[in-house]
């Protein structure tokens, strides 16, 4: 499907149901009009540094040199005329420099978090190869920053800190694999905003703020019981097989009869990352392919499990 970038623009949120190569043709319209908004606020920044510093400079000096010779009584007819000119040059400079920065600052939502759709990008990729052809993914992302008003779940205080909390659950995946798993990748970050007021003893207000934050990534897979026999009594060897990247922590492990789920936590620093790069912190897309594997190791020992005591109960019965 194409993207509506009028729409897109006022609630900067997509969800689609369709195959691989469409989705990845919207991933890159977002990529585009992400770096399209980029340019433009960089573009506004030059043009307004070079519009408002100058403009407020001449406005400065216009002022000044208008203030002494008015007190001493010395200006000219010309003189005054050509302050005058100066001054409304230099303030109608200053004006459309505030005017770019403002322009500037109202594209701010435009430009977007190149790691979200491009985490989506990354997993749809990898997912390819193992769905059927023209096999439908779900996918909905919210590009918002996590600090948006409707995110904030409570305010509470924190120690001396005054504290916004914010929950984000931004991504969500869901497909059914060519062997008839289903499959879904969820994506949850989690912020804290800190704020906090101290009055000195000469009366003065210092006022201090932090942000702490970390994100939170689930694989879940769900397949048919009767294939995978026993599967809800392998939570410990389900623990002990899963392989994540260094650094990144195994937060849940849940099971049940036909479903099974990894949850990890990372840094709120964390990238998406299309090749495996030597030092990447927290890779959220590799990070997901190998709870993946993770998740299918554990289902090929069920499997083999369940064939093997099945041939066990054969042999008996013989």
């Amino acid at each position: 499907m194409a993207v509506n970038v009028s729409r897109f623009h006022e609630l900067f949120r997509y969800q689609s149901r369709a195959p691989v190569p469409d989705l990845l043709e919207d991933m890159e319209v977002l990529s585009q009009l992400d770096a399209r908004a980029e340019g433009q606020r960089r573009a506004l920044a030059w043009s307004g540094w070079f519009t408002a510093l100058p403009g407020g400079v001449m406005a400065a000096v216009t002022y000044g040199v208008w203030a002494g010779t008015v007190e001493r009584d010395e200006i000219t007819e010309a003189g005054a005329q050509l302050l005058k000119v100066t001054g409304v040059v230099g303030g109608s400079l200053l004006v459309v420099g505030l005017l770019l920065f403002l322009w500037r600052y109202t594209l701010k939502p435009r430009d977007l978090d190149n790691r979200r759709y491009g985490l989506a990008q990354a997993l749809l990729r990898r997912l390819e190869m193992d769905l059927a052809p023209n096999a439908p993914v779900r996918l909905k992302l919210d590009l918002r920053p996590p600090d948006v008003l409707d995110k904030r779940v409570r305010q509470d205080m924190v120690g001396w800190w005054n504290t916004d909390f914010f929950v984000d659950p931004w991504f969500m995946l869901e497909t059914r694999l060519a062997d008839g798993a289903f499959v879904r990748i969820r994506m949850v970050e989690r912020l804290q905003k800190r704020e906090r007021s101290k009055t000195s003893a000469s009366g003065k207000t210092k006022t201090k703020t932090r942000r702490k934050g970390f994100a939170q990534l689930s694989v879940s897979v769900r397949v048919k019981p009767k294939r995978y026999p026993g599967l809800e009594r392998l939570k410990v060897r389900a623990t002990a097989a899963t392989r994540l990247p260094r650094k990144v922590e195994l937060e849940r492990v849940r099971v049940a009869s036909g479903r099974l789920l990894l949850r990890a936590r990372l840094s709120d620093e964390w990238v998406a990352r299309a090749e495996r790069e030597p030092g990447a912190k927290d890779d959220a897309s590799r990070t997901a392919t190998m709870m993946l594997l993770s998740i299918y190791q554990v289902l090929g020992y069920t499997r083999r499990r369940a064939k093997l005591q099945a041939a066990r109960g054969r042999r008996k019965s013989v």
